[in-house]
């Protein structure tokens, strides 16, 4: 190549290049003498004025951009080789010198080491390098990176606002030096019409399409022998033509891989999709305070924190994350679902006001989160929250987009066959007419919300389960009320969930129990939020009042006594009496249901008040309740008098009256008709052996709570068998039959853990430390201590209820644990066991004393 650089050099006066395009300006003068790309720039250049043409004719020919085309000849990098191979065949020259003369300046430029690395030498066109740091994603790098080695097409799924196109970026940084032909950024957001996308990836390659031909040949023909990467960057509007384009490509180029952001995927067979999730979120522990010194310790630790005091840095230079602050912080992020975009807008907005004041105005995060605290260089959709969500209802269905509103009511997410319910055609507070076709319609439109990252699916239990991000949520809630259904579909969120308490509490006697108490656990923050609100205009009370008899042993076996003690304590308040005589005994048992609460809350005086206010109306005569039937309705009445007389017993026995607790249990037994679903019968027999074993008649005891046991194992009972084994345990263990009684307890265990019996896993846990220090492991009672002492806290439940003969029990545990293992060493244990959950903790001394 030596001479034939030189007889160009010698054809320019004083050693300058000035070429000029034909017809066109002046390009950019280029000294020989600079080195080897230099003057194969001004070979390049000298083929193109013997041929005479211009770069747009050359583009004509060459299927690439005329400006792809003069970048070649501009002597600023070396072009691939596949702009060179276009550039010379467009010129008419032989290619086969040319590769030669490619390679020598290649190898000139970047040494041997370009063989490696062919991406250190070819455009990479990332769009530009982001000005804000990068913030966590480590899994989704790795994953993604992985995903685009092996597989063809690779799409980043997720919710508007999530980070999709950074980690897209990101990800193209990672992986350049794997394309030798480059990685290219196709942006789709500004596109329109089922021709932009291969329009737009062959301006992004430099590919130059003809009106007359099909765009996807002549981008396949540029893009031939090419290892490259394309990102196509917001497809969710364009999903058809993205698909196609994405799919007409891949049998024609093999060496192609195609990275997409979406909030849906495209659907096709070689694609495999990423989810993009929000930022991780700290612990809850991370939201107590510490003290005032700054800290960058576990908080910190959580990406959105971390990207959130980033971003606050740069708003405001001397902020900065202190014990003081801490828990707002957290409580931000959390609010904004550790949403990227939201945070930023957020962090932005300290410019001018408090972190606290942020904290408050969030609840109105749409307008606080709007253009005033914007990226001026951001998409339009980027630069307020609420243009984020608009951009996706525009892409939804009318169904779609009634879905979305309708479920944004529920709180903790929603099973799939509560969504259909409530999303479908048919009436959920009336008979359910069985309409196929409106199930069928509803699951595809909740199919439709899933696919666009609007909601998202877990599996409990067997059953998928639906959850939408509160930002998503809160987007929903402001167009039901702009929509004017919003008192139409509060009522009919309010009727589902009701009536599920409702039948929960009438299977709460029979073999059902266990599925009804499993079904209702991870709807109790959709009860929380129904029960706490007052009820909407024409709401029936008999609604109401009906869902309070589920609630009794729902927030038992749950550790929400507190919450369904509060709930069915304002429930009474709103309804001093019963709203008519026909509602009475419904009435009547909710009545019941609050006195067991508040009396299992500690709260005994005012239990005995609403006791006391629920049998005032079962003392009058039947006809004064305008019964039509009074014999059908007689039996109710009476199954309501023995249960108030059973919960009046339960009363007695917590203050260790066994006098008046035996009394109450009989006169209870001597009704002879029980209610079922209240439990009444074994649970008075259960009263009465409880009363034995504080009276020290142990084989008594055993006597009664076998016939309870029997009763409850007949109907199917779970809950009360758990408590009855424990009963049982209690006196074998007194009688100093520790091995029985450990048995025991672990069938009672095992009872637990069919229905989640939280309160009472730490009941039976406590005895069993008692046992266990018994026996001399003074160990595994100190760690056992420690694990309870985790659930008893929070629960809003006195300590074994507020039985004192039980709560003796557990001081003996402390006792002998203590004196055995000495207070540095037991210290030590306690703290071991309060580090995990209770369960695995038994799961480990179980393991240990195989």
């Amino acid at each position: 190549m030596g001479s034939h650089n030189q007889s160009i050099i010698n054809g320019w006066p004083k050693g300058k290049s000035t070429v000029e395009g034909r017809p066109g300006r002046r390009e950019h003068p280029l000294d020989p003498q600079e080195g080897p790309l230099e003057r194969f720039a001004l070979e390049l250049r000298e083929i193109r004025e013997r041929s005479r043409l211009t770069y747009a004719e050359m583009a004509d020919l060459a299927h690439f951009a005329s400006s792809t085309l003069s970048q070649a000849a501009a002597g600023h990098r070396l072009p691939t080789w596949q702009v060179v191979l276009a550039y010379v065949r467009a010129c008419g020259e032989d290619p086969g010198p040319w590769k030669v003369r490619w390679e020598d300046v290649r190898l000139a430029l970047y040494g041997p080491e370009a063989e490696r690395e062919p991406a250190a030498i070819v455009p990479h066109h990332f769009g530009g390098e982001d000005g804000t740091s990068f913030v966590g994603r480590e899994r989704e790098l790795a994953a993604g990176c992985e995903l685009i080695e092996q597989c063809r097409v690779v799409t980043l799924a997720g919710v508007g606002g999530v980070g999709k196109t950074r980690l897209a970026r990101r990800l193209l940084l990672h992986l350049a030096d794997r394309f030798a032909d480059g990685t290219y950024v196709v942006e789709l957001a500004d596109c329109k019409g089922d021709d932009a996308v291969a329009a737009a990836v062959a301006a992004a390659v430099g590919v130059q399409t003809h009106a007359d031909l099909e765009p996807l040949a002549e981008l396949a023909d540029g893009l031939r022998g090419r290892r490259v990467l394309l990102l196509l960057d917001n497809c969710e509007h364009l999903l058809d033509a993205s698909a196609r384009t994405v799919r007409a490509l891949l049998p024609l180029l093999p060496e192609l891989r195609v990275l997409t952001t979406s909030r849906q995927p495209l659907d096709i067979g070689e694609e495999h999709v990423l989810q993009v999730e929000p930022l991780d979120l700290p612990d809850r522990d991370d939201e107590q305070p510490n003290d005032a010194r700054t800290t960058d310790g576990s908080p910190s630790a959580s990406s959105a924190v971390a990207l959130f005091a980033d971003r606050a840095k740069a708003a405001c230079p001397g902020f900065r994350i202190t014990g003081v602050n801490q828990r707002t912080v957290t409580r931000v992020c959390r609010k904004l679902d550790g949403l990227p975009l939201a945070l930023e807008l957020a962090a932005r907005r300290l410019r001018t006001l408090s972190l606290d004041e942020l904290l408050e105005r969030l609840d109105h995060r749409f307008r606080l989160l709007g253009p005033g605290g914007r990226d001026r260089t951001a998409p339009p959709r980027h630069q307020a929250l609420r243009a984020l969500f608009d951009w996706s209802y525009e892409l939804c269905t009318d169904d779609e987009r009634f879905a979305w509103q309708q479920l944004s009511l529920c709180s903790g997410g929603v099973q799939l066959t509560d969504a259909e319910k409530l999303c479908g055609r048919t009436s959920v507070d009336g008979p359910q007419d069985p309409d196929e076709d409106a199930a069928v319609d509803a699951f595809e439109t909740l199919a439709g919300l899933v696919d666009k990252s609007l909601l998202t699916r877990t599996e409990l239990g067997g059953q998928t389960r639906f959850h939408m991000l509160e930002t998503v949520r809160a987007y929903g809630q402001e167009r039901l009320r702009e929509s004017g259904r919003g008192q139409s579909s509060l009522r009919r969120y309010r009727a589902w969930y009701l009536g599920l308490a409702g039948e929960a509490g009438a299977a709460y006697g029979s073999s059902d129990q266990a599925d009804w108490l499993r079904r209702l656990r991870p709807e109790h923050a959709n009860l929380r939020q129904i029960l706490a609100a007052p009820s909407p205009t024409g709401e029936p009370a008999e609604i109401v009042l009906r869902a309070a008899l589920g609630l009794w042993l729902h927030c038992l076996t749950s550790g929400n006594v507190g919450d369904g003690a509060r709930w069915t304590r304002t429930m009474i308040e709103r309804y001093p009496l019963p709203p008519t005589p026909e509602t009475t005994f419904t009435w009547c048992r909710a009545v019941w249901v609050t006195g067991f609460l508040l009396l299992i809350h500690g709260d005994h005086e005012t239990a005995k008040e609403v006791i006391g206010l629920g049998e005032q109306p079962l003392a009058r005569a039947p006809d004064a309740l305008s019964i039509a039937d009074v014999a059908t309705h007689e039996g109710a009445r009476t199954e309501l008098v023995a249960a108030f007389a059973q919960l009046r017993g339960l009363a007695a026995l917590v203050v260790q009256d066994t006098e008046g607790a035996a009394e109450y249990s009989r006169s209870s037994l001597a009704v002879g008709q029980w209610s079922t679903m209240l439990l009444t019968q074994p649970q008075c027999i259960a009263q009465l052996g409880l009363c034995a074993v504080i009276q020290k008649d142990r084989a008594h005891a055993g006597s009664l709570i076998e016939q309870a046991l029997a009763i409850s194992e007949a109907r199917g009972d779970t809950w009360h068998r758990c408590y009855l084994l424990w009963i049982l345990a209690i006196t074998r263990g007194e009688a100093g039959e520790t091995g029985e009684a450990l048995d025991l307890l672990q069938r009672a265990l095992r009872h637990t853990r069919e229905i989640d019996e939280r309160m009472g896993e730490a009941t039976l846990s406590e005895t069993l430390a008692w046992l266990l220090a018994s026996c001399g492991d003074a160990r595994s009672a100190a760690f056992l201590l420690g694990a309870v002492d985790r659930v008893w806290q929070p629960s809003g439940v006195p300590r074994h209820f507020g039985f004192a003969h039980m709560a003796g029990h557990r001081e003996l545990a402390v006792q002998r644990a203590y004196q055995q293992l000495g207070e540095n060493e037991y210290a030590r244990v306690y703290e071991e066991g309060q580090a995990l959950r209770l369960r695995n903790a038994l799961e480990r001394i179980f393991e240990v004393r195989k």
